[in-house]
């Protein structure tokens, strides 16, 4: 059953699509067409749930992200890495210091970026953030902040801001590290933004006082579905919106599963 819905999977990752952001998949092995910024973290300003514009960046920091390969982090074991591809990006590291690291990229979205098999205009990107937990207030935790934005028309298609140890989000422990999962994410972006220009941001930040640290693994930015990268479990990926093709191909494989069982039942 685990390589029928492995092979599903894979047939999802080949359906038909264009990368809206150039070398959305750090493909290249750098952060080519990204801008890089970097800054001091004096604290969020007012109290959760945060959003970006909580966020207080103060002049400073430095550039620690790197673009990483076939490897393993010790302080996210069950990170299987690279994310997609050759190379995934790593956004800030884990020494502390108060860093802020963030990439952007803006591009406008057009007819190219519509899947075939749902004819629906997609964003899809994938990302896992690993954060040390010192206890402090969730003010000044180490914390990640990823968002898609229509800067035609000033909206926010997606956001996801979490702190280290932020009550109702689910963190594997390492030691004093706390991981997310890889989170894969498919936005479906209306009709009616054809042709804008959308802005995909990401921080990785470390807490206020400058002891701990905080960072995101970012790949698979583009239209198409993130594919299983070298050295992924056997095992579905787990993409919140399934396009109409998908769903027939996973309850086909899936009917044949259970045919068989059927019929192993009966020769039995």
């Amino acid at each position: 059953m685990k390589r029928l819905l492995a092979l599903g999977a894979l047939a999802l990752a080949a359906s038909p699509a264009s990368a809206i952001f150039v070398n959305g998949g750090f493909e290249a092995g750098t952060f080519g067409s990204w801008t890089k910024t970097t800054g001091i973290n004096p604290g969020l300003t007012g109290s959760p749930p945060f959003t970006g514009a909580n966020i207080v960046v103060s002049a400073g920091g430095q550039d620690v992200s790197a673009i990483v390969g076939a490897g393993t982090d010790p302080r996210a074991p069950h990170l299987v890495l690279p994310r997609a591809g050759a190379f995934t990006a790593r956004v800030n590291d884990f020494n502390g210091g108060a860093n802020i690291n963030a990439i952007r990229q803006a591009a406008p979205i057009t007819n190219a970026d519509r899947d075939a098999t749902d004819n629906k205009l997609h964003v899809r990107f994938s990302y896992a953030a690993v954060l040390e937990d010192p206890g402090h207030s969730p003010a000044q935790q180490p914390y990640f902040f990823v968002r898609l934005r229509n800067l035609t028309k000033n909206t926010t298609l997606y956001e996801d801001f979490t702190f280290s140890n932020q009550p109702g989000i689910t963190f594997i422990r390492t030691g004093a590290w706390l991981a997310t999962n890889f989170i894969n994410v498919d936005i479906i972006v209306p009709d009616a933004d054809i042709n804008d220009t959308l802005e995909i941001e990401a921080y990785g930040v470390d807490c206020s006082p400058s002891a701990h640290g905080g960072y995101v693994y970012l790949d698979g930015f583009g239209s198409a579905i993130v594919p299983p990268g070298p050295g992924q479990p056997l095992g579905p990926v787990d993409v919140p919106t399934l396009s109409e093709w998908g769903v027939i191909v996973l309850a086909v494989l899936l009917g044949g599963a259970a045919f068989l069982q059927r019929r192993r039942g009966r020769l039995g």
